[in-house]
């Protein structure tokens, strides 16, 4: 059956691709300032819902749209179910990119744009997929879903609102991870620390931290710090300035990086630095651009929450990716050590500090203790603990059918073995209670989810489309 899906996949090449470039142009980054009744996740989000809706009743599907929080594409009559798991939303863009983000190019066999690879382009792929399975009349004897989800890179509100007003399929696979297949996917602890001014002691500080912004997506590491600083008396001599700008100047040599430091007001210098993005999941990938800038400034005489804020950043969180100060340290052998994020970070002189957090625990390991040991770390630290957001881990063992016959399709496809594989990342697979992550990355492929000049190789596109095809088929029949 292999060559058969494969067939008819590349025939759609051209249809896809057009309908894939329109579907790309869509803002659909979550822009709660356009949000109301039906667009709960903004103006963008909603229309990318509604394009995709749009087609599937075009093309003769069975199309429902749940308050704009989700929307479903099905066929088939069977009272068992077979879900297929996309979501329309997108990450910030940051900067960096060769061509606008949403002006899709196509560029060496590669399709630019944010959402390329994450996950719009699989999900076009994955519709196709259905259409393929429904147009070729061969017989199936489950329902076939397409749950399209809008808030995914941000609270899963949408997959909650989901499970309240419709049904959770009991299988399927979501194309938003790696081939072969992720069978594991580790937990989240979404926390944000907060840190108030402390008055009476800012005012004795020879230095303040009049304002310090770094990142803007918890799940992503940030790329760019901006910090206003103001300085005593002292500090405004044109011999400390001087002195001042050499050592940032070492800093910046020794750190390979760039940024600027430059005087924007009386006693006021504004610092800026270039960090490296990387996906949340693995943050060690990545340079955190506000850590990386608090450890410069920790050294200089701030005093108050100003010093407690950079404290946290230079001293706890730097660089220590698998949370050892944080005392929350693990692993286990289905999914590897839990990780840390520190993707937005925040101090406003009249505010106060905050710091959100996205934390990726093992599978295996419980999520009430190691919350339990933040609360107690944050609490010695002097920071408050609040907004926590948690969702749970996921794991399907190897031997359960939905693996056995996934893998029996990706072997087919490509010959090569299907090696189970375990994630920090988190897919809507784990909504469902035996869904697992099925591409559409393969093996040895470069990610560039939440990265600038994100892409997704087209041929590889149409391969996975071919896969889902015949897994579709084989699950369904």
């Amino acid at each position: 059956m292999s060559d058969y899906w494969r067939q008819q996949a590349l025939l759609q090449r051209e249809q896809y691709l057009d309908d894939l470039k329109s579907f790309l142009s869509i803002n659909s980054i979550e822009d709660m300032t356009t949000a109301k009744e039906g667009k709960p996740f903004g103006e963008g989000v909603a229309a990318a819902l509604e394009a995709m809706l749009g087609r599937g009743e075009l093309d003769g599907f069975q199309i429902k749209n749940l308050d704009g929080y989700a929307g479903t594409i099905e066929f088939g009559d069977g009272k068992e179910e077979i879900g297929v798991l996309v979501h329309i939303d997108v990450v910030t863009v940051g900067e960096g990119w060769t061509t606008p983000p949403f002006e899709p190019s196509i560029r060496d066999g590669r399709i630019y744009a944010r959402g390329a690879i994450d996950d719009k382009g699989p999900a076009m792929a994955a519709y196709y997929a259905l259409k393929l399975v429904k147009d070729s009349g061969l017989p199936l004897t489950k329902r076939v879903r397409m749950i399209i989800g809008t808030d995914e890179e941000s609270g899963w509100l949408c997959m909650k609102h989901f499970a309240q007003h419709d049904r959770i399929p009991p299988i399927g696979f979501s194309p938003d991870s790696s081939f072969p297949m992720t069978h594991a996917e580790k937990g989240q602890i979404n926390p944000t620390l907060t840190i108030p001014v402390m008055e009476a002691i800012e005012r004795n500080g020879a230095w303040q931290l009049a304002s310090f912004v770094s990142g803007d997506q918890g799940n992503s590491v940030p790329e760019k710090a901006v910090a206003l600083v103001r300085l005593d008396s002292e500090a405004r001599q044109e011999v400390v300035l001087s002195r001042l700008a050499e050592e940032w100047e070492m800093f910046l040599n020794e750190k390979h990086t760039t940024g600027r430091m430059e005087l924007v007001g009386l006693g006021q210098l504004q610092f800026t630095l270039a960090g490296k993005p990387a996906h949340g999941m693995a943050p060690f990938q990545g340079v955190n651009a506000g850590t990386l800038l608090a450890t410069f400034l920790r050294a200089y005489p701030f005093g108050g929450s100003c010093l407690s804020f950079l404290t946290m950043l230079a001293d706890v969180l730097h660089e220590d990716y698998f949370a050892h100060h944080l005392h929350m340290a693990c692993e286990d052998e289905v999914s590897g050590k839990l990780t840390v994020n520190a993707g937005i970070l925040h101090y406003d002189s009249s505010e106060g500090g905050t710091v959100r957090l996205n934390i990726r625990y093992p599978a295996t390991i419980s999520c009430e203790e190691y919350v339990e040991k933040l609360k107690q770390r944050t609490a010695e630290l002097g920071w408050t603990l609040s907004a926590l957001r948690t969702s749970k881990s996921h794991f399907v063992p190897k031997e359960h059918p939905v693996i056995q016959t996934l893998s029996r399709v990706y072997e087919e496809h490509t010959g090569e073995p299907a090696t189970l594989l375990s994630s920090g990342g988190a897919t809507y697979a784990k909504i469902m209670p035996h869904g697992v992550a099925f591409g559409p990355l393969f093996p040895g492929k470069e990610s560039m989810a939440h990265l600038a000049d994100e892409y997704a190789e087209i041929d590889d596109l149409l391969r996975a489309m071919a896969i889902y095809a015949h897994a579709i088929y084989e699950l369904a029949k």
